[in-house]
Parts: C-alpha cells; structure tokens; sequence
C-alpha cells in the first residue's frame, strides 16, 4: 500500500520546495529514495541542443558518478536511450527498458553500473521534448530486488506534481539567470539609472543611482517614490514620472523630460525621464518609466553592454548607435563597419524603435544621457 496521506504530501512538498531553491533537490530526492526502498537517486538532464549531458542534483550518487557520466556514459546509457520513445509523466521500472538479462550484457553495466553498485532503476519521465530530456531516477543495488508495483504507484502519484515543479524549475532557473546577468550589467552602468512602476514607485536603481541618492544632497528615494528636497522640484519631478507612466499605460503621449534638482554645494543634477515603450528588462513587475540621473561632475560614453542591458539592443546595433551618438551620418558610418548603406538604415530604425526616438539628434541627447554626459539644456 501506499505510505500515509501526511507522507505523501509531505513528499509533494518537499519536491515543490525544490522549485525555487536548488539546494533542496537533494533533501527531496533523499525522502523519495527512502520511501521507495531505493539506495540512490538523481534528477537525470540531457539537452542535446547544448550537449548537455548530466546528473544536475543527486543522493547518494557520487561526484565521481556524476563526472563519468557526463563525460562518456550518458551516451551508453540504455535506460534513456529507450525512454526517449515514452511519454512526459511516463513512469517505470528498468526492466520494461531493458531486462536484467539483456542489460547485464551492456558496457554501461558492466563498465560503469556495476563500479556503483546499481542494479536496478525506476523513473518518472518529467521532460521529453525537442532536445531536452529529463528524469527523476531512483537505484538500487544488486542485493536488493526489482522495485515492484507500490514503488512505482508512488512515483505515479507524485508524476505530474515532478512535472510541474520540473517545468518550474527550469522557467524559474532561466529568469534568475537572466535578472542575475542583467542586474550585473545594470549594475556596471557609470550613470544612475532607475526603473519606475506605472504608479511611479521604484522598482529598481543600480548602483550609481543608489549611490547618488544615499548622498541625500537634493534627491531622495522614499515609499512613494522618487523626490527632491526643495518641494518646487520633487512636485515637479513626481509629474514628470507619473507623466511618463502614462504614456506605458496607453493614457498619453508624452515622450520625455528633464528635471533639475538643486545640490547644496554642487552643480544640480539632470534627470532624463523616458517612458518604457517595450520593455526588455526581467522584472516580476511591468516597467512603465525609466530615469537617467546625470550628474554634470561625471561625463562618459555609454558602454555596449550597459546599451545592451537597458534597451536590448543588438552588439551590432550598440556599435551604430554609438557612431551615431558621435555625430557621424549613416553612409559614413556603413563604410567605417563594412556594410551597406541598407543594413545601417536597417539598423537605425530598429534602434530608434527600441530607444523609442525618432531622430539622430534625440538619440545623441537620449546616449548622453545614458553616459552621464552634460546634456544642453
């Protein structure tokens, strides 16, 4: 019979848990293996189209395990090899594989199996799609028998939930992926930069404009969102913002302005406000507007990357955007890269829709901006 209820849901749990934090794959794979009577287990990955090859979280299975397998058995492996041909959800025992008789024949056994003392399998397949194939695997060794039918009634009570945390996993891996490689760069920026809400509210800064505002010399960052010391700037500066936002929310058009914030004994600071159009920034929330704060003591170019980061452009459209912020004219520019004439206007219209100009002199003024460079006002 299956275990208890309050087990079983505790195992769900468990595998849920796992979800967001990978260090709790083990923990769950460990309760798994000891509800199936099993002696090791792992969550089983291929990616063929990143050559891929792995065993990502495991218990009980040994490093050394993990590194043959992904350097030469996994292409041996004919418990994957015939489980490629089974369903998403497909739950079974090794045997229907391949039985012990034929499999006690193979290389994999008798070279790799064997070393590791695992005799038997039983898997829940969570992934079969494209190149991407993943199991959650259970062994165990040669003085123990076959897993029977209670061991595999477990593991098709748990398939769909494995399913899903699986599909969540792998989602939730990417974006973290992405936001950590994003915040990196945005981080790295020289100019301060801030991300607003369609309510205004900051969502995000880097950390030059987190550091221009713990000065708290004439800019603050508070609940509400962002303001200004002298009350004339800060209502003038929350309009401006709310304004922007509107533009996100399909409730205007406005497309951009300048705020100046007085500093007590320092030029004041400039800063750009810039409706998100279309935004390419992985937040857990909508980006309606975007601040540049540029401040007069500073003056650089912007870098590729930070290009890249904040407006998604191409390497090949940050290097004609930066020509253009340099002033030089698009034929000029198609001989000074090699291209045709064709290809750079191509180009510079996919750059003004992502910058969310209309021409070379906003966006010399909009690259300025992203530098940190004084802009005339």
């Amino acid at each position: 019979m299956l275990p208890n209820s309050e087990a079983l849901s505790q195992l769900v749990i468990d595998l849920y848990d796992a979800v967001s934090d990978p260090d709790l794959w083990k923990p769950f794979l460990q309760h798994l293996a000891e509800s199936t009577g099993a002696t090791a287990a792992g969550l089983v990955m291929r990616d063929g189209g990143r050559n891929m090859h792995t065993i990502t979280h495991s218990w009980e299975l040994g490093a050394e395990f993990v590194r043959v397998f992904r350097e030469h058995y996994h292409s041996l492996d004919v418990w994957a090899e015939r489980g490629r041909s089974k369903p998403p959800g497909y739950v079974c025992a090794s045997e229907e594989l391949c039985p012990l008789a034929e499999f006690v024949t193979t290389e994999v056994y008798n070279d790799f199996m064997v070393p590791q003392d695992i005799e038997h399998g039983l898997f829940v397949l969570v992934e079969n799609k494209g190149p991407l194939f993943a199991s959650v695997s259970l062994y165990r060794d040669a003085s123990r028998p076959a897993f029977d039918n209670l061991e595999l009634e477990i593991l098709r009570f748990l398939a769909p939930h494995a399913q899903r945390a699986f599909s969540l996993h792998v989602h939730f891996s990417e974006l973290k992926a992405q936001s950590e490689g994003f915040e990196a760069a945005f981080d790295r920026l020289p100019t301060g930069v801030i991300f607003f809400s369609a309510k205004g509210e900051v969502v995000l800064m880097n950390r030059s404009a987190s550091a221009l505002v713990a000065e708290r010399d004439g800019l603050l960052a508070t609940r509400g969102g962002l303001r200004a010391e002298r009350l004339p700037e800060s209502s003038s500066l929350e309009k401006t913002i709310l304004q922007a936002a509107s533009t996100f929310n399909g409730k205007g058009l406005w497309s951009g302005g300048t705020v100046m914030i007085s500093r007590r004994s320092r030029p004041p600071l400039q800063i750009q406000i810039s409706p998100i159009r279309r935004s390419v920034v992985p937040m857990s929330q909508p980006i309606a507007a975007m601040a540049f704060i540029n401040d007069p003591l500073r003056c650089q170019r912007p870098s590729q990357e930070g290009l890249r980061a904040i407006y998604g452009l191409t390497p090949a459209e940050c290097r004609v955007a930066l020509l253009l912020g340099d002033g030089h004219a698009p034929r000029k520019i198609a001989n000074m890269v090699g291209v045709t004439d064709n290809t750079v206007r191509s180009q510079i219209k996919s750059i003004f829709s992502k910058t969310g100009v209309r021409r070379q002199g906003e966006l010399i003024r909009l690259l300025m901006n992203t530098s940190g460079a004084k802009v005339p006002i």
